[in-house]
């Protein structure tokens, strides 16, 4: 996970953000794997389904942020009234269709795992994406990390 969220921070540029993101994803999944300890046979089955499921919550992203761009091509501090109801219906859209996709998947991963592996997807996930923040805040901000190392 270390040297994927290296790649995240900006190292090895040159190999291009695609290999980055792979690098990402790989160690997301040895993250996710290994709190949710899941067999081999489980896995097999888990992360298809859940890869489908991150695309889908991407591209949901991808859309959404495009059309919010769109309204705010100047910046936001000079909104109208009618772009910033504009933006409030996309922004209860997106949040309707994340529902939608998670409560879909959800119960898919219901399938595959235990109730209390399925929770744990969700609470992981987040410690996992939260910890990559902040680590990259860390070495961006230039302060050592808990091994007295800049950044990580």
């Amino acid at each position: 996970m270390i040297s994927s969220v290296s790649f995240a921070q900006g190292g090895n540029r040159e190999r291009g953000p695609q290999m980055d993101r792979e690098k990402l994803q790989a160690a997301r999944i040895a993250y996710l794997t290994n709190r949710l300890e899941l067999d081999t046979e489980t896995a097999k089955v888990f992360w298809p389904l859940f890869t489908e499921y991150d695309s889908k919550k991407h591209e949901l992203g991808r859309k959404y942020g495009s059309q919010k761009r769109a309204l705010f091509q100047d910046g936001t501090r000079n909104v109208s009234d009618e772009n910033a109801d504009k933006m409030l219906e996309i922004y209860l859209e997106q949040k309707q269709a994340e529902l939608n996709l998670e409560k879909e998947y959800l119960g898919r991963f219901k399938k595959v795992l235990s109730l209390k592996q399925v929770w744990r997807v969700i609470r992981f996930d987040s410690d996992f994406r939260r910890d990559l923040f902040e680590r990259a805040s860390r070495n961006r901000d230039g302060r050592k990390g808990p091994e007295g190392k800049t950044g990580l």
